[in-house]
């Protein structure tokens, strides 16, 4: 019997984690996107639940390595049936997940009214900003049987990137600025987030003091996780170059 499971450290802590929004970014080769993977399969056996898996555009999906391909190595052995016309896996349970391109910023109505458990980003840094608000709006299991949350990989971003920028800012409590590097002692912890009426962020350690200051918010959990190469033993040993 062959053993499907999250490797110790960063990708196992990912999985675990509760935060409505979860982070996973460093070092390429970090297991990053497999994690990403992993975290449908942790649900796929309730039967309403549903993710789409985005990345920004078509041929990124289904590239050489990229998730669509990569996903056979998984969701094949969970028993899922894949529709290669629509990019759409369904579990025997009945969970459905789907990979989807999101190329142009007015492409993120084509999910206006969706309701989605799980929302992947796959490069979160290559996305725009406008695109991962309007998302999250989307991230809602009306079955009651998953909670929402959301998936993102990145890599290193400069605060100046046009695209991505934001994400580094998103980011900036977990990041060291002297060194633009993530700061280990805050991997994995969850502070809390609401977004006012004029997009702006406000940010605090815990759900009652975003609550008390901005009383009728609904605050979302948003955690960083840190990887590096050596936090994933299987590529290194199946490739050590």
């Amino acid at each position: 019997m062959q053993e499907i499971r999250a490797q110790s450290g960063p990708q196992e802590q990912a999985l675990a984690s509760g935060a409505d929004v979860v982070i996973f970014g460093g070092a390429a080769g970090g297991g990053k996107s497999f994690g990403l993977l992993l975290a449908v399969a942790q649900h796929s056996d309730f039967p309403r639940f549903g993710a789409e898996i985005f990345r920004r555009t078509f041929p990124e999906l289904t590239m050489t390595g990229g998730l669509w391909p990569e996903s056979f190595r998984l969701f094949g052995l969970l028993g899922a049936e894949p529709k290669q016309t629509t990019l759409e896996w369904t579990f025997p349970s009945g969970a459905r997940v789907k990979f989807s391109h999101m190329q142009h910023a007015n492409d993120r109505f084509n999910w206006d009214g969706a309701q989605i458990p799980m929302i992947g980003f796959d490069q979160l840094e290559s996305f725009e900003e406008i695109q991962f608000w309007y998302l999250l709006s989307r991230n809602r299991d009306p079955s009651g049987q998953v909670r929402p949350f959301i998936f993102g990989t990145c890599n290193p971003v400069p605060a100046d990137d046009p695209v991505g920028g934001w994400l580094h800012a998103f980011l900036q409590w977990w990041i060291d600025p002297a060194t633009g590097l993530a700061i280990e002692a805050r991997s994995g912890a969850v502070r809390w987030l609401i977004r006012d009426a004029h997009d702006q962020l406000h940010w605090a350690d815990t759900r009652e003091d975003l609550v008390a200051r901005f009383p009728g918010s609904d605050p979302k959990s948003v955690t960083f996780i840190r990887s590096l190469l050596d936090d994933n033993p299987a590529l290194t040993e199946a490739d050590p170059g």
